[in-house]
């Protein structure tokens, strides 16, 4: 039962790194009305940012160690995907460039 619930609390982290990892993609969606929505952007972050502060703060210590390495997981497989998306692009414009001449 604790091999499940600890995969529960990763599975959970995960989700919750999603989760904020989208709110603080927030501005950057709605930078041309940032004005009238600042509040709601700010409140989701700060939002997603205290309910994983507090989930993390219950849970007792292995399934802590579990959520917690499912937020760093997410987070490091979230960020090597941006250099390899920049590759592809890249890639992909090089092919362009060429079929062209």
């Amino acid at each position: 039962m604790t091999a499940l619930l600890q995969f529960a609390a990763f599975a959970l982290g995960i989700y919750l790194s999603i989760r904020m990892i989208a709110a603080l993609h927030g501005p950057v969606d709605v930078w041309q009305v940032i004005g009238k929505v600042s509040p709601r952007v700010v409140a989701d972050v700060v939002v997603w940012g205290a309910v994983i502060c507090v989930i993390a703060w219950l849970m007792d210590g292995s399934y802590r160690t579990a959520f917690v390495f499912g937020l760093s997981i997410y987070l490091v497989f979230y960020l090597s995907l941006l250099p390899l998306a920049r590759l592809y692009w890249t890639r992909r414009r090089a092919d362009r460039d060429i079929d062209r001449t």
